[in-house]
């Protein structure tokens, strides 16, 4: 008898595991498809963000410090910034697209978090921030800080459903070498992040599994269990670690400690930089499929002197190519057209005039299209959406470096 009922247990154990390993796979194979989809779009969105700050940041920088349009101005600016960088998230999410680091203010993003998730959080949930004066900066990924930082936030609310508050708070730390190996990471100053409710909380067996890819506490088809996974990947990607503190029925907050650096490192404010380089009288032949992107790019690009050849697609780009080869320093293109590539387009320009720089451009990230074989290690290439200054110093750059051997892998 008892060898039947331990194999009967067995049983229900081993179909309890293959279900739990089903629902996984389809969730793994849902969000493949999410990304494959994000992926698909993201070109369409970079081309469109880019005519949207290019022209803001242009026209910033003919207005006056004391015009009233120039805060809208910026504000438009600063939303189309935000959007290039939950593109980027949206490329991410499937494919773990490479970080891009920088100085980052975290209360800034708290206020910008809460200002954007105010409308969505609902009237039924108290936001208050405890912001500490003095904050030393953090060095990570911006949009992967402000994901880290909503699903916090979201996660909160809905251990809420009844209304409660939402506290976020940040502070300076010292971090002494035994505190520092606790959590996995070197000693020194951080910075301090936490989200806490007052919500319903987790008992010690749950929030032992909380970090767990694929662990939710919510309904069947409320949550994929890859939020908190996701927000500790981010952190620890970062050099900092996330933990978090609860009691049933009095809520549970989450805090992120991050290495802090000096206030003084990195600024992503508009410094007016389109008028910090030009041309040589160098020529330049931008191939875009875009008319309106390609307007902008070839407008910016005059703004600085440079003499500008304009093509459609890869077909055109030889055209033009053929009649003025011997005159073109770089060839700037998209990487995907219809037709010819950027990359088939650049190696048959290297081989009529080996001399020639090109330099890439494309509203997918450099890293995913070094695995799909589009672009080799060591080719310039610049990332959309565009914005004039990062334009006008990475063609400067391009203009002044070797001319590199083109790499046919």
């Amino acid at each position: 008898m008892g060898t039947r009922s331990n194999t009967a247990i067995d049983r229900q154990a081993a179909e309890s595991t293959e279900k739990t390993a089903r629902a996984s796979a389809a969730q793994s194979h849902r969000l493949e498809t999410v990304g494959r989809l994000a992926s698909g779009v993201a070109h369409d969105f970079a081309n469109l963000l880019t005519l949207i700050a290019g022209y803001s940041e242009l026209m910033l920088d003919r207005i006056e410090d004391r015009d009233a349009l120039r805060q809208h101005l910026e504000e438009i600016t600063h939303a189309a910034k935000r959007g290039a960088r939950l593109t980027s998230q949206l490329l991410g999410f499937s494919r773990g697209h490479s970080t891009e680091p920088q100085a980052i203010d975290l209360n800034e993003l708290v206020t910008e978090s809460l200002r954007l998730l105010g409308p969505v959080i609902g009237e039924h949930v108290r936001m208050e921030s405890v912001l500490a004066g003095g904050l030393g900066k953090a060095f990570a990924d911006c949009g992967q800080l402000e994901q880290v930082l909503m699903n916090l936030i979201l996660n909160a609310r809905d251990a809420m459903p009844r209304g409660g508050a939402i506290r976020i708070q940040t502070a300076n730390a010292e971090w002494q070498e035994g505190e520092a190996r606790h959590h996995g990471v070197e000693a020194g100053p951080k910075v301090l992040l936490s989200v806490s409710d007052t919500g319903h909380g987790m008992d010690e067996q749950t929030l032992a599994r909380a970090f767990e890819p694929f662990f939710t506490t919510k309904e069947n088809g409320k949550g994929t269990g890859l939020g908190l996974h996701t927000v500790q990947t981010i952190v620890r990607q970062a050099g900092g670690d996330v933990w978090a503190h609860s009691v049933p029925g009095e809520g549970t907050t989450f805090t992120i400690c991050l290495p802090r650096i000096s206030n003084l490192i990195g600024s992503n404010r508009h410094s007016g930089t389109l008028l910090a380089s030009g041309s040589n009288g160098e020529t330049i032949l931008v191939v875009e499929d875009e008319p309106a992107v390609r307007r902008l790019i070839a407008q910016v690009l005059r703004m600085r002197e440079y003499h500008v050849l304009e093509a459609a697609d890869a077909e055109e780009a030889l055209c033009v190519f053929a009649e003025h080869g011997s005159e073109i320093d770089l060839v700037l293109t998209d990487m995907v057209m219809p037709g010819k590539s950027g990359r088939e387009l650049a190696e048959i320009v290297h081989e009529r005039c080996p001399e020639t720089r090109v330099m890439f451009m494309s509203g997918y990230t450099d890293d995913v299209l070094l695995r799909t074989g589009a672009l080799a290690p060591g080719m310039s290439f610049l990332q959309k959406p565009l914005r004039p200054d990062t334009l006008i110093t990475r063609v400067r750059e391009a203009l002044d470096s070797p001319v590199r051997p083109f790499n046919r892998q």
